[in-house]
C-alpha cells in the first residue's frame, strides 16, 4: 500500500477518517493499518473502579477485557474465560475456567486472582465505585463488605487456582453472565496497580492492559491518545488494525466538512445535517437504547427537592418538537426511562415501553399549575436554576433549546447554563453543585432494572439524592423478594418506573437516541452494542477503495 489507511469517529459514536492525500510518501507506516478516531469528550480514567463517562467506558473496552465479551449480536461469548460458566442447579454458584494464554501487556498471565483483587476493590468502601451496586445486588457478602461490616476477603468469590474462579450469588440472576461483560467486572493486575498507587489508570504509562489494544500517549485532560495493537493479546490474529489514533473533536460541522473532502470516512450527524444528508447513499441510521434525560438535584436545601417544581419542569418540555428541531437524527421522544425495543414481558412478550405507556408528556396547563404550587411551597416569586452541561455541540444546543422551551411555558424561571469540559462537569455533578444536569444512560445489561435501580436511596449511582420508601420497596422486591417470580418482578418494575416519573418526577427523560451518520463503504467491523460499552473496535477492517 502506498497510502495510509485511516479511520475516524465523531461524537460519542466516533468518526472514521479516510485515506490521506495521494502524495503521501511510502514509509514503514504505510504498511500498517492505521485508524483515526475522534471522541466528543476527554478520556477521564482507565481505572475500572472509577469510570462514570462514556468515553472512559469506550476506551476501557478496547484495552481491557473481562471474562466474557459481547459479539455483534450482543451475546456473551468467552474472552478471558475459556468457556461459558458452569452453573449449579440452584443457579447460585458459577464456576469459570480461565484460558491459559490470556496475558497482560507486560507478559504476566491473567489469573483468577486478578479478578478477585478487582472485585474486592470494587466493594471496599475506600475504593468502591458508583457501580458497586452491581456487586451488592448480586454477589454473596458484597453488601456487608460495602457497608464495612465484613472484610473484602469475605466477598463471595474464590480463586481455587490461577485458572479457576468460583462466584457465589445471593439469588438466581438470569442475566449474570452478560453482566460479567461490563467494565467494572474486568480484572486488575494487583502488583502493577499497587505499585502505581493513586496514579493507577490516570495515564497510559500507569495502566496495564489485557485487551486487543494498549493505550499510548495519554494523560488525564489530554485531547489525544492512541490505541496500539497488543502483541500479548490471546486473540491478536483477529485484530486487523495496528493503531487507532484518537483526537477529541466537539464540532459536528467540522467533521462534515472533512467528510466532504474525503478526509473522514464516518461522521455522526445531528440537527440540520441529518435532514440534509438523509437521502445520501452513504447515510445510515443506527438503533440505540441510550436515553438522554435531565437529572434534578434533590439534595437537602436544593430548590428541586420540591416535587411540584420538578413536575412543572418535566411537563413544560415538548419532547416531540425537541427531537425534530434539535436532534433531527431519528431519535425518539421519550415516553419513559426504559427504552423501546429493549426488554419484553416474560409472559406475554409485550415490549416494556408499550406496556407501561407514556409517563411524562408536554402539558402546559398542568405545568403552570404545578409551578404556582411550587412558588407557594418555596415562598419564591422567581426561581433561578443552574443547568450543568458538557461543551459539546449537541449538549450545548440541547441546554439552550430546553431552557427556551421551559421559559415559554414558565417565564418566571431563569436558567444559568454552565458549560464545561467533561471532566469538570463530572466533578460538579458528583459534588452536587448544580440544579439540573443533562445525562445519558446506556444499559449495563439486558434488563429493565439497569435503568431503575440506580435511583434506590442506597444506590451508589443515586447522585440526584432521590428518596422514596415506596420506590425502594419496589426495587427491593424486583431484586430479591420477587426475583424468582417473573410475573411479579415485571409488575414491580412497571410500577417502579411510574413512581419514579409520573408520581415523583425524579428525572425528565427527553429522548431515546438514534444515530444518523455518513459512512464510506470501505469501513466494516465496527460493532455497536445495545448495552454495556457502546462499541468494540477489535474487528474493524479498512479496505482500500477501488
Amino acid at each position: 500500500m502506498k497510502k495510509i489507511m485511516t479511520v475516524s469517529f465523531i461524537g460519542l459514536l466516533l468518526v472514521l477518517t479516510g485515506c490521506n492525500a495521494a502524495n503521501k510518501t511510502e514509509s514503514t507506516e504505510s504498511k500498517k493499518a492505521i485508524v483515526h478516531f475522534t471522541e466528543p469528550a476527554e478520556l477521564l480514567t482507565l481505572d475500572t473502579t472509577q469510570e462514570e463517562d462514556f468515553t472512559s467506558f469506550n476506551a476501557q473496552n478496547q484495552v481491557l477485557e473481562g471474562l466474557y465479551q459481547l459479539n455483534e449480536k450482543d451475546e456473551a461469548i468467552p474472552a478471558v474465560a475459556k468457556e461459558l460458566p458452569e452453573i449449579s442447579a440452584d443457579q447460585l454458584t458459577y464456576t469459570i475456567t480461565l484460558r491459559e494464554d490470556a496475558k497482560w501487556s507486560n507478559g504476566d498471565l491473567v489469573t483468577a486472582n486478578d479478578f478477585l483483587y478487582a472485585w474486592r476493590r470494587a466493594v471496599t468502601p475506600e475504593t468502591a465505585p458508583s457501580y458497586a451496586s452491581l456487586f451488592v445486588s448480586s454477589i454473596k457478602n458484597a453488601d456487608a463488605v460495602y457497608q464495612g461490616k465484613m472484610k473484602p476477603e469475605q466477598l463471595g468469590v474464590e480463586a481455587l487456582d490461577d485458572q479457576t474462579l468460583v462466584i457465589h450469588l445471593i439469588k438466581p440472576i438470569p442475566y449474570f453472565t452478560s453482566l460479567l461483560t461490563f467494565e467494572t467486572f474486568f480484572p486488575i493486575n494487583q502488583a502493577f496497580a499497587e505499585k502505581q498507587g493513586k496514579d493507577y489508570g490516570t495515564s497510559s504509562t500507569t495502566t496495564i492492559y489485557n485487551g486487543p489494544f494498549t493505550l499510548a500517549r495519554w494523560e488525564q485532560n489530554s485531547d489525544t491518545w492512541q490505541y496500539v495493537k497488543n502483541p500479548e493479546y490471546w486473540d491478536k490474529q483477529h485484530v486487523l488494525v495496528d493503531e487507532i489514533q484518537t483526537t477529541v473533536v466537539k464540532s459536528t460541522s467540522t467533521a462534515v466538512n472533512l467528510y466532504q473532502t474525503d478526509e473522514l470516512d464516518r461522521v455522526v450527524l445531528d440537527g440540520e445535517f441529518s435532514k440534509q444528508y438523509k437521502n445520501d447513499p452513504d447515510f445510515q441510521n443506527q438503533n440505540d437504547t441510550k436515553m438522554g434525560y435531565l437529572r434534578f438535584n434533590q439534595g437537602q436545601g436544593k430548590l428541586l427537592e420540591n416535587k411540584q417544581l420538578r413536575k412543572a419542569l418535566s411537563l413544560a418540555i415538548d419532547r416531540e418538537t425537541f427531537v425534530k428541531n434539535v436532534l433531527g437524527d431519528g431519535s425518539i421522544a421519550a415516553e419513559g426511562f426504559v427504552p423501546q425495543n429493549f426488554v419484553q414481558n416474560p409472559t406475554t412478550g409485550e415490549d416494556f415501553r408499550k406496556e407501561n405507556g407514556v409517563q411524562q408528556k408536554f402539558d402546559q396547563t398542568t405545568a403552570q399549575k404545578a409551578y404556582e404550587q411550587a412558588k407557594k411551597e418555596l415562598n419564591k416569586a422567581e426561581i433561578t436554576l443552574v443547568y450543568l452541561t458538557k461543551d459539546t455541540d449537541t449538549e450545548k444546543k440541547t441546554a439552550e433549546y430546553l431552557a427556551s422551551q421551559i421559559a415559554e411555558v414558565l417565564p418566571e424561571i431563569k436558567f444559568e447554563i454552565t458549560t464545561l469540559p467533561s471532566n469538570n462537569v463530572q466533578e460538579r455533578y458528583l459534588s452536587g453543585d448544580y440544579d439540573i444536569a443533562f445525562g445519558q444512560w446506556m444499559p449495563d445489561f439486558k434488563d429493565a432494572i439497569t435503568f431503575l435501580d440506580m435511583f434506590a436511596s442506597d444506590s451508589g449511582l443515586n447522585h440526584v439524592k432521590y428518596k422514596n420508601p415506596k420506590y425502594d420497596q419496589l426495587i427491593q422486591a424486583a431484586s430479591e423478594t420477587d426475583a424468582a417470580n417473573e410475573e411479579k418482578r415485571w409488575s414491580d418494575l412497571l410500577q417502579a418506573e411510574e413512581v419514579l416519573l409520573a408520581e415523583d418526577y425524579t428525572i425528565a427523560p427527553i429522548y431515546q437516541q438514534q444515530t444518523a451518520l455518513l459512512q464510506k463503504p470501505t469501513i466494516t467491523g465496527v460493532v455497536k452494542h445495545s448495552f454495556g460499552s457502546p462499541y468494540s473496535f477489535k474487528s474493524i477492517q479498512v479496505k482500500e477503495s477501488k
